[in-house]
């Protein structure tokens, strides 16, 4: 220990007192961080480097007396054994002062400390250092009231931070840390569990206008698990990621509509099923909250739709189950029977054609590109939709046009053509018209179209090529009024096989087909210059495919109903390439 050499009026002596400096609050960089990494070093007392102090006043060895140093500090106070010890004050030439107990030369006990910047504390010393309980304030305006241990903000005690947040709980280190509450400017509130100062772990958090989280947190956000109830009494119960809506869940809205399933980024994106209060259910695929892809909607009056929704509505293709037996498969457009369909009534009543506005309308040929390919359906004859082979529409007693060579004339009966009253099955070439107005010239065989042949339909439809058992079957072209054409395999009436099928705009596909529908791989050149080359699947591109575009684009992916989805690459014209997800033709994931 060294000491102050002090003169009295009894001679030289020692006084033993280590003089002390209160060294600055360290402050973080970032100062708006939740919690701030308040440095408080120690109050250490040191002894100065000049070796003698003068007692100016009293009874500096054991009494009550005024010291001051070379260096200008000045202390008043008790002394016992020439030490600092009892009350006093220790005043520094910068103008910091302490004011309370000494015990050894040392801070100890009770005790204020007011730097010359402002900052003061007031609590607990020991050994020269803060420890126990106290209050430190600073200019800026923060507040902390509570424990420290050697000179730091550990254990229980509150935090008033310059911006207005007031946190009581746990301190580690000068670190927010454990069980606490923080309430934040706005009024809202955070009771949980913290770490390093932020939210962390299970907690409460009540916002200003009502709504209140409950779940986990990660870096002060909510992540994981959580329920958020909010002020208009909406719902949400799952999964959370970076503070939004992510993963599986249930949001149940004001209203009491319900939605179960996948969420994206804050958005009902996914698989998931969505409940009215007025009895409908849709349960499939969703898009920004909406319907959209496939899915399948029971509707409260028992209707059932099944098929492609786009913004909420049924809108591609799909099957409509009426509550009253009646079945429409067919297209769709913003809700309504648009495009080509099959309605199907209870009582075995057919009606193939075009539809718009939900309602059936008379066909008069191909439509253009935009309105979907021309059905190969109408190419059957009245007899072949009742399901009976036969080369004329089905009659009780019916007379066709005459022949021939001979001149016989030609009956049709129970769906077969007879020549003359022989009542055998004609066989051979002949000219026929039927009594629905078509015009038949080609070969017969056990009285069915068979072979060769050139079927002129009334409506102005023409098929020249190969028939069986009464059927178009084999190589053939069917042309419609309107330009519009088909050249290829036949089976059972319909297109199958390799084909091609020109559109009236102009626009080609060429490739493989199935019971009337693009399907399998093809190349489908549009009016517009693009082509795509790939698979298809009930008239679209669906499943792998190349599209290219006049401006150079290339696009080589996925494909669903037409559209760009799943993982695909975008070359552009100028070399930059593009790969990613997609999903209904926009880029979700690059």
């Amino acid at each position: 220990m060294k000491a102050f050499f002090i003169q009295t009026s009894q001679g030289a002596g020692l006084v033993h007192a280590e003089a002390g400096a209160f060294h600055r609050l360290l402050w973080p960089a970032d100062f708006v961080r939740p919690c701030w990494f308040i440095g408080i070093i120690v109050f250490l007392l040191f002894i100065p480097t000049i070796s003698s102090a003068k007692c100016i006043q009293g009874d500096c060895k054991n009494g009550h007396g005024r010291l001051q140093s070379p260096d200008g500090r000045v202390y008043e106070g008790e002394f016992k054994s020439g030490y600092l010890w009892g009350k006093g004050t220790l005043t520094y030439p910068d103008g910091s002062r302490y004011q309370g107990d000494f015990v050894h030369g040392r801070y100890n006990g009770k005790g204020t400390f007011q730097s010359k910047d402002g900052r003061k504390y007031t609590g607990d010393f020991k050994n020269g250092v803060i420890n126990g309980s106290g209050t430190l304030t600073t200019p800026e305006g923060l507040q902390y009231t509570g424990d420290f241990v050697f000179g730091k903000f550990h254990g229980h005690g509150s935090l008033i931070y310059p911006d207005g947040r007031e946190y009581t709980g746990d301190f580690r280190n000068n670190i927010v840390e454990g069980k606490g509450r923080m309430t934040y400017p706005d009024g809202g509130i955070f009771e949980g569990t913290f770490k390093d100062g932020k939210p962390e772990g299970k907690g409460i958090r009540r916002y200003l206008d009502g709504s209140r989280y409950t779940g986990e947190y990660h870096n002060n956000k909510r992540e994981g698990h959580g329920i958020l109830e909010m002020a208009d009494g909406s719902r949400y119960e799952g999964e959370f990621h970076n503070d939004r809506y992510h993963g599986q869940g249930t949001f149940t809205y004001a209203d009491g509509h319900v939605y179960r399933g996948h969420f994206e980024q804050g958005s009902i994106t996914g698989k998931g099923t969505m409940t009215w209060p007025d009895g409908r259910k849709y349960t499939g695929d969703f898009v920004g909250g909406q319907p959209q892809g496939e899915g399948t909607m029971l509707y409260a009056n028992s209707d059932r739709y099944e098929g492609h929704w786009q913004d909420g509505k049924r809108d591609g293709r799909g099957t409509l189950f009426y509550a009253d037996g009646s079945r429409y498969e067919g297209e769709f457009r913003a809700g309504q029977l648009n495009g080509h369909g099959i309605l199907t009534k209870p009582d075995g009543t057919v009606y193939e054609g075009e539809f718009v506005g939900g309602a059936p309308v008379p066909q008069t040929g191909a439509p253009s590109m935009n309105q979907g390919k021309k059905s190969d359906e109408p190419g059957r004859t009245a007899a072949d939709k009742t399901g009976k082979k036969a080369a004329v529409k089905e009659t009780a007693s019916s007379r066709g046009d005459q022949s021939g060579k001979s001149g016989d004339r030609f009956f049709l009966e129970d769906g077969l053509v007879y020549r003359g009253r022989d009542k055998l099955p004609y066989s051979g070439k002949a000219r026929v018209t039927m009594p629905d107005g078509n015009v038949y010239s080609g070969f017969f065989k056990d009285g069915f179209m068979e072979g060769q042949g050139d079927l002129r339909y009334k409506d102005g439809r023409r098929y020249q090529g190969a028939f069986h058992g009464g059927r178009r079957q084999g190589q053939g072209m069917l042309t419609y009024p309107d330009g519009s054409m088909y050249k290829g395999s036949f089976k059972n009436g319909r297109f199958e096989g390799e084909g091609t099928y020109r559109f009236r705009d102009g626009s080609t596909y060429e490739g493989e087909f199935h019971q009337g529908n693009f399907s399998g791989q093809g190349t489908l050149k549009y009016s517009d210059g693009k082509v795509y080359t790939g698979s298809f699947k009930d008239d679209l591109p669906d499943g792998h495919g190349t599209l290219k575009s006049p401006d150079g684009t290339v696009y080589q992916g996925g494909f669903r109903r037409g559209r760009r989805n799943g993982s695909g690459q975008l070359t552009y014209s100028d070399g930059r390439v593009i790969k990613g997800e997609f999903n209904n033709d926009q880029l979700v994931t690059p």
